[in-house]
């Protein structure tokens, strides 16, 4: 249930320099001066481990000598300059669902994969930054790995597999009030298996996703008893509704509601030959 994305076009290691020379003659100079070569360095890191927490490690002097001025380069950008247009370009985005959750809807705010309170020095990093739900930031927070896990969240910038179809949902009778579990796909292996684990887990989207499965069940069957009238089979209306939703993701809620749908023989057959409910709320 998430959505892989295109890459930032800007250079992460030239916005660096940028900020650097844009600070030039003000209070903080020799300041970021004196680290621009270290915050380079870690930024590379940061790129070379896709941003995994097990591998990016904390910069402890950021964290408490200038930490606050790392976040105002987020919180307050000048007009003009190079993270205000790097974060105005991110805040431009197109898309109409979450890419971390699969939800239907616009995101507004961006998400610091590696929290700008943890890691202050990648608060304008662009490939740590991307869109997301309010729903998601809400459960995300700041966490980002445990002891037994090397981290909790996917990376729609990093994460290749993702273009794949990567959850499954099962529906299972009666189908007039039908239930579902969310399963793995197969062909997950290893890590990659862990952390979809972990990330369906820590942003709560089994639980959220239950009241779209709910919505989506009763109009499924609103539709089922209007289609019985129609030319189309029910098969072929829900194929129709499956292709409508696998762009721009497989792993947006529509489609793996959908596929699921015609993956089940037995729904099917009810949706166009069982006695469908008299009242559908």
């Amino acid at each position: 249930m998430v959505m892989r994305l295109a890459r930032p076009q800007h250079c992460c290691i030239t916005l660096v320099e940028n900020v650097v020379q844009e600070r030039q003659g003000g209070v903080n100079a020799g300041y970021f001066n004196g680290i621009e070569v270290e915050w380079k360095a870690r930024t590379q890191v940061y790129l070379d481990n896709g941003g995994s927490p097990e591998h990016v490690p904390l910069w402890p002097a950021i964290s408490t000598e200038k930490k606050k001025s790392f976040k105002t380069l987020y919180t307050h950008p000048k007009e003009g300059s190079s993270q205000g247009v790097v974060l105005k370009d991110l805040n431009d985005h197109e898309l109409n669902l979450c890419p971390a959750c699969g939800e239907f809807g616009k995101p507004n705010t961006l998400d610091h994969y590696l929290p700008k309170g943890k890691y202050p020095h990648f608060s304008i990093t662009p490939v740590n930054l991307f869109p997301m739900c309010d729903s998601c930031q809400k459960e995300k927070l700041e966490k980002t790995n445990t002891l037994q896990e090397a981290r909790l969240f996917l990376h729609p910038y990093f994460d290749d597999f993702v273009e794949r179809q990567i959850i499954h949902v099962v529906i299972e009778p009666p189908y007039d009030t039908p239930t579902f579990r969310l399963e793995l796909s197969d062909w997950l292996i290893g890590e990659q298996r862990s952390v979809v684990q972990a990330h369906v887990r820590e942003l709560a989207i089994e639980r959220r996703f239950a009241t779209f499965f709910k919505a989506e069940s009763i109009r499924i069957l609103k539709h089922a008893a209007k289609i019985r009238n129609g030319k189309m089979t029910i098969e072929q209306s829900v194929e129709l509704f499956r292709s409508l939703h696998e762009d721009p993701s497989l792993n947006s809620w529509q489609h793996l509601y959908y596929r699921a749908v015609l993956e089940n023989p037995e729904m099917l057959e009810y949706l166009a030959t069982g006695d469908l409910p008299d009242k559908i709320a």
